[in-house]
């Protein structure tokens, strides 16, 4: 048995057929995907014009239109910078944003038309505050991770 080649075989998705007594395999491809790729193209761009100015401008931070909006109905609901923070988490862990960009001034005047329901803290500089709470706050909970997986 020592002398049978050893074949490791990772499945990552999608579907699969395992079949070690093939000699070949043929794999068709329909074009069905890039159809409903370029009918989404088409419904995004649609989408797109209907926005309004405000969230035109935070489009060029989030790409997703329906994600966009997502966030745009979240921002609404926030009575607090704290809160705002907690959108722009969401934003970062879905990868819709990067750190770097969430405590520029640019950006955060893109979030302030949707908030409207702030009671208090609506001036960039307490939400870009609350958004360094916000990210030392995860800094910290990732060292902990980091910590308990290294001693664990």
């Amino acid at each position: 048995m020592d002398d049978k080649t050893r074949i490791v075989i990772n499945i990552n998705g999608g579907t699969n057929t395992i079949v070690p007594s093939a000699t070949s395999i043929v794999q068709n491809f329909y074009g069905e995907q890039q159809a409903d790729s370029i009918v989404q193209k088409k419904e995004i761009v649609n989408t797109k014009e209907t926005m309004t100015r405000q969230e035109q401008e935070l489009y060029r931070y989030v790409h997703d239109v329906e994600k966009l909006h997502f966030y745009v109905k979240q921002i609404g609901n926030c009575n607090s910078a704290h809160e705002l923070a907690d959108v722009v988490k969401l934003m970062l862990e879905d990868g819709q944003v990067r750190k770097e960009i969430v405590v520029k001034a640019a950006f955060i005047q893109r979030l302030l038309p949707f908030a409207t329901n702030l009671t208090s803290g609506g001036k960039v500089d307490n939400v870009r505050l609350q958004i360094n709470n916000m990210l030392a706050a995860r800094r910290k909970k990732e060292k902990m991770e980091m910590m308990v997986k290294k001693g664990g």
